[in-house]
């Protein structure tokens, strides 16, 4: 039967099964309609959702499917329904068939359980239920990587994959509409097929640098903005690709451009005597497009398909994209997938050197649910209020982050009842900003918003390529500017009336209802230089720089401190969202994990506990399988938060919703259930949680910062009891999760530039011989053997050797004074020698301390600070604390820890680093001074073992008995017991163990 959701008033409340139960055939056919009104393409097609049909398996008619969803661009999707747990049984069977209506195999089939509890209810009952969401669903996905072209055979376990692995999710008719539309493109299959024409397009490639004049491909590269003559040929092929696939969509939906004779690829084949569309009429048919609009996508397809293309590679070059176009239609991916996104990354050889991370399709998709599930609108069904949203990604890239919070918006509009056709020009025209000042970037984001509705034309956009030559600093103009008049890449018919007039992106000030993006998060550090684009002058790239420094300055002059260049550019992405959202606005972005913990970003958590409210930040596990971005190698967080009507209350305590999430997550539907989760977690009341899916994949935990812009420490630990024995620490106690008791130290807890005079960095004391940058007042070199050094320094970091409390100094110094300033800077360094250290960059899988003693004062450098006090219990009290369990956990959970295994502290935090005050004067200091003397000479004669093995460290272990009684604990059972409980957890923390295997073997993560 043909379902139409309008037929409900048909059914009577007194119609029920012959047993007084409900049969599953009724189940499914009220399923079905709840399930079609979930989206407009479904509700405007009586056969897009069927139940219940016979003879549509086409070699079993027998074996019919409980439901079908048929949409019009995608392979088909069944729905098997059984009572209680999923159909798994019934959903393997259909993985592969052919459904006649469509002749398409099932490459995904859906298996529900129905929960038995509604089988005594009346239809009416039942629908109500499953319309207003409270009729539980549970779902098992089954996916098969069939193409279609494949002869019927069985297919073989290995080939199906499972999602969830194990046991179930539970959700509603909402739900397993979403599932439905991840279903047609399982996530195994576009990772295959993008693959597969990533290599060919770089085959194409090499083809054309081989025989096209290197003239030619410059042109082609510097019009792209690459400077790899290679990388510059691929991602031209990709967007000819992209562009011939959409002239083709146009070409059969769009009534204006059919009107103007818009051909599609085939129809010029057809016409061609050889075949083949010839360059010359392609260029024809994409200049018809830019009459009418699209100009952000064809502007730089034509600019890139060059004049000098001898005819045989163009030849060559078509009839290759011809099929990989053919390709993907065959597939019938459609606009649910964005295949220049997905190539992008694939195509491009230097991410790294140019802090280029693209937003992997699982990350943009959590992180735009999240966003737009904080959207505050009256009524979602309405088109107007929709239409009148406000959507800006200012760093857009290829629009993976724009698509998806377009997706989701979408979603919620047809959930409620309403057209997502109807406010799709609305959206291109007004409602989404994008700009990024790579060309090809924003040609991909315009394309890919545009495949949502072909039909419906566009005549202008705020999607451009903002303009960085000529001293400017792209979309970052716009922290000072209401709109950005030096953009590329606008519309072709504003472009064509007005000459070389510059087109206009408005986006004011307090304009926007959701910010969303990944900025780069690129400093002028390790090679790197700001503004370092293709085509560029060194001059002009000056001038951009020295134009971003005062606009950094201009915006701080007026009391924003989010921006700092130490930071990088992500925190002045960070700012530019701050000052385009309105109040009631959604900022969501991807930052690196430094941005909860490190020094520099403290301005910018400042302003975010003062300005915003609901601010939730997301860790996931620190390995490749995590990776929010393509390829950053880095620990990355999500950020969630809502701009406030007027700044926070002096009262009101900041809240910070950290999420750490136990396991990676690699696809679609997967990202979209830790949405439900998160947003579930997030109204829930508490300290503290777990999340559950069927197993603990993740914890949370509030957080208080004890004063503004404090490091968010909780950020990253797994472990959420772990988190509140941190948050104790702080305050001076110890806190056992296991009995929930806690213990005040008899110390008190102050800050390191309380105890100490903090040392200069290695920039002032000098340099290694031979370094590019001769700074600072000696060059150094390693102490040679036997030498007996002048100017000793414990300059680096040496593992093997800095293994005891007390350890050499590594280098030796040789004086560069040439003039009386640099004599004086010799002087102030040696003036600041001391015989304590503490470790700047500690990786805990190969180094053992994080403070160190030396037995004569030398100087510091790049690994090690000096820290000076008179007062040698003190410093010895501090190198007991510092290297006990205790003092690691503190100083990991200050620490940024981007890279697995390493915790790192700015030397601006080393001040306000909290460590307890032995100098204090009181008798618990001085019993902590006492214990101290009485122990470092036998602690420090204890080889100790890196700090990811403190569980199973003997001599790691006597230290952490001496903390306790430095800090008046000592002889009490139960806190020795609860410190030995939290060496064990805190060693399983994948930012101390780093991923190292022989350490999670040891601690029995892993075989």
């Amino acid at each position: 039967m043909a379902l139409n959701p309008a037929n409900d008033d048909l059914m009577h409340d007194d119609d029920l099964a012959n047993d007084g139960l409900m049969h599953e055939n009724t189940f499914n056919d009220a399923l079905a309609r709840a399930l079609a009104r979930q989206r407009r393409e479904w509700r405007g097609r009586p056969r897009a959702v069927i139940a219940q049909r016979t003879r549509v398996i086409r070699d079993n008619p027998r074996l019919w499917p409980d439901i079908i969803v048929n949409s019009e661009d995608a392979y088909p999707v069944i729905i098997e329904v059984e009572w209680g747990d999923p159909a798994i049984a019934d959903a393997r069977a259909r993985l592969g068939r052919r459904v006649t209506d469509s002749m398409l195999p099932v490459r995904s089939v859906v298996a529900v359980g129905a929960p038995p509890e509604v089988r005594p209810w009346l239809r009416s009952r039942l629908n109500r239920g499953l319309r207003r969401g409270s009729v539980p669903l549970r779902f098992v996905v089954l996916s098969a990587n069939i193409h279609g072209n494949e002869p019927d055979q069985p297919i073989p376990d290995a080939a199906v994959t499972r999602w969830p692995p194990e046991g179930y999710v539970t959700g509603s008719v909402n739900d397993l509409a979403a599932l439905c539309e991840y279903a047609t493109a399982p996530t195994g299959l576009v990772d295959e097929i993008s693959n597969h024409i990533a290599i060919r397009i770089k085959a194409m490639a090499r083809h054309i640098e081989a025989y096209v004049r290197p003239q030619t491909v410059q042109e082609i590269a510097h019009t792209l903005g690459q400077r790899d003559l290679v990388q510059g040929l691929r991602l031209a092929c990709c967007i000819w690709l992209t562009s011939l696939r959409l002239q083709n969509k146009l070409a059969e939906l769009s009534p204006a451009l059919r009107q103007a004779g818009l051909m599609s690829v085939t129809q010029l084949r057809q016409a061609n005597p050889l075949g083949l569309a010839l360059f010359t009429e392609i260029r024809e048919q994409w200049q018809k497009i830019l009459a009418v609009n699209y100009g952000a996508i064809f502007r730089t397809s034509l600019d890139s398909l060059h004049y000098n293309f001898p005819y045989g590679i163009i030849y060559d070059v078509l009839s290759e994209l011809y099929q990989l176009e053919e390709l993907i239609e065959t597939l019938k991916l459609g606009h649910r997938v964005d295949f220049a996104g997905e190539l992008f990354p694939k195509l491009l050889d230097d991410r790294e050197e140019t802090a280029a991370h693209y937003t992997l399709p699982q990350t943009a998709e959590l992180l735009a649910g999240l966003a737009v599930d904080r959207l505050s609108l009256p009524d979602w069904a309405a088109p107007d209020a929709v239409a009148s949203l406000r959507i800006a990604d200012l760093a857009c890239g290829t629009g993976a982050l724009l698509r998806a919070a377009y997706r989701h918006i979408r979603r919620r509009h047809e959930s409620a009842g309403g057209d997502g056709q109807g406010f799709h020009r609305a959206m291109m025209e007004q409602g989404i900003a994008g700009l990024d000042i790579n060309s090809l970037a924003t040609h991909m984001t315009a394309s890919g918003l545009s495949s949502y509705e072909i039909a419906t034309e566009y005549h202008t956009s705020n999607i451009a390529t903002a303009a960085v030559p000529g001293g400017r600093t792209g979309s970052l103009e716009l922290l000072v500017a209401e709109q950005l008049t030096d953009v590329l890449g606008q519309t072709a018919s504003d472009a064509a009336a007005t000459g070389d007039r510059p087109a206009v992106i408005a986006i004011p000030h307090a304009s926007q209802h959701l910010v969303i993006q990944n900025p780069p998060y690129l400093r002028a550090r390790g090679g790197r230089r700001m503004f370092d684009v293709t085509g560029i002058a060194e001059p002009d790239r000056l001038r951009s720089v020295k134009r971003l420094n005062k606009i950094r300055q201009q915006i701080r002059s007026e009391g924003d401190e989010i921006a700092d260049g130490q930071a990088g550019l992500g925190s002045d992405f960070s700012a530019l969202a701050h000052r385009k959202l309105r109040p009631g606005g959604v900022f969501a972005t991807v930052l690196p994990l430094t941005a909860a913990h490190a020094e520099s970003w403290a301005g910018f958590r400042r302003s975010l506990e003062l300005h915003y409210t609901g601010i939730t930040a997301i860790a996931f596990p620190t390995d490749e399988s995590s990776m929010l971005s393509a390829d950053t190698y880095m620990n990355e967080m999500l950020l969630i938060a809502v701009k406030r009507e007027a700044p926070k209350p002096e009262n009101e305590p900041a809240s910070i919703f950290c999420v750490n999430m136990s396991d990676p997550f690699d696809n679609l539907p997967q990202a979209y259930w830790l949405i439900k989760m998160i947003a579930e977690a997030h109204r829930t009341p508490g300290a503290s949680g777990v999340i559950w899916q069927g197993r603990h994949i993740g914890a949370w935990t509030r957080t208080t910062p004890p004063e503004p812009g404090f490091p968010w420490f909780t950020l990253g630990m797994q472990n959420n009891d772990l988190a509140m024995v941190i948050g104790e620490l702080l305050q001076g106690r110890l806190y056992s999760p296991a009995d929930r008791q806690t213990w005040q130290f008899g110390v008190a807890i102050t800050t390191l530039d309380q105890l100490t005079h903090i040392g200069p960095t290695h920039h002032l004391i000098g340099h290694i011989r031979g370094a590019r940058e001769t700074i600072g007042a000696f060059a150094f070199g390693l102490i040679g053997a036997g030498e007996i050094p002048t100017y000793p320094a414990l300059w680096g970091a040496d593992a093997p050797k800095q293994t005891r409390m007390t350890v050499n100094p590594t280098h030796s110094g040789r004086p560069v004074a040439e003039t009386p300033q640099q004599d004086e800077n010799l002087s102030n360094m040696l003036a600041q020698r001391s015989d304590l250290f503490i470790s700047r960059n500690l990786s805990m899988t190969s180094q053992a301390l994080a403070m160190a003693r030396t037995d004569r004062q030398v100087m510091g450098g790049s690994s090690w600070t000096a820290l000076r006090t008179g007062n040698d219990a003190v410093k010895a009290a501090l190198a007991i604390w510092c290297n006990s369990t205790l003092g690691l956990m503190l100083r990991v959970s200050l620490s940024q820890t981007t890279q697995p295994g390493r915790a790192r502290l700015q030397i601006n935090a080393l001040a306000g680093f909290p460590v307890p005050d032995f100098a204090a004067d009181t008798p618990a200091a001085e019993h902590a001074r006492r214990v101290a003397a009485d122990n470092i000479a036998p602690l420090s004669a204890l080889p100790l073992q890196p700090v990811s093995y403190a569980f199973n460290d003997p001599h790691r272990q006597q230290l952490d008995a001496v903390a306790l009684d430095l800090m008046g604990l000592a002889g009490n059972p139960q806190a020795a017991q609860a410190l030995d409980l939290l060496r064990r957890l805190w060693c399983r923390e994948p930012a101390v163990h780093g991923g190292n295997r022989n350490v999670m073997r040891q601690l029995g993560l892993r075989p």
